[in-house]
């Protein structure tokens, strides 16, 4: 186990980073989406009167993260109502980034979301953050094999997700990824 675990961890990173289009030093291992996210969220030096950006249709333990964290730092939690029925992604799009302020530091953001299982337009949201110097930070439990991923093309600083619910792995194996930059 001591010899052969590190090359095979290594070797399984390289595949997981292939199928997702990310490359295998960008991508680490962790045990669900939920404590990629926590990783991510209490690494970020957030103070009073930042902002952290999301919509009303994440999942209950990342609301409760942010609330935590945010709370504790200062920081304020935007919860932007998404307009229904959501059948026009350039709505979702216009509905999440009218909450955008000067204040704003993070967009979180879930690319399948649990509630309601709809797939948000990330893609110009990440665009959009990155141009305007927003941290990205996308929770991607429900994506990996259910949808197309290619993380380098969509270009979040942070997208973490489970490989069990629709890959077939164990349970107990998610991934984060960090942009290399």
């Amino acid at each position: 186990l001591e010899r052969a675990l590190p090359g095979r961890l290594a070797a399984a990173r390289a595949r997981v980073a292939g199928f997702l289009g990310a490359a295998r030093d960008e991508i680490v291992f962790v045990p669900n989406a939920t404590t990629g996210m926590n990783i991510v969220a209490r690494s970020l030096a957030l103070g009073p009167g930042d902002e952290v950006l999301t919509t009303d249709h994440e999942y209950g333990a990342i609301d409760r993260t942010w609330t935590f964290l945010c709370g504790k730092s200062g920081a304020r939690y935007v919860r932007r109502p998404l307009p229904g029925p959501l059948d026009d992604p350039d709505a979702v799009v216009a509905a999440v980034w009218a909450g955008v302020t000067p204040r704003t530091r993070v967009l979180a953001l879930s690319h399948i979301t649990s509630p309601t299982a709809l797939v948000l337009p990330v893609a110009p949201l990440v665009a959009r953050a990155r141009a305007a110097g927003i941290i990205t930070v996308i929770d991607g439990a429900h994506a990996p094999g259910q949808i197309d991923l290619d993380l380098g093309r969509l270009g979040a600083d942070f997208y973490t997700g489970n490989l069990h619910k629709w890959l077939q792995a164990p349970k107990g194996a998610a991934f984060l990824h960090a942009r290399a930059e």
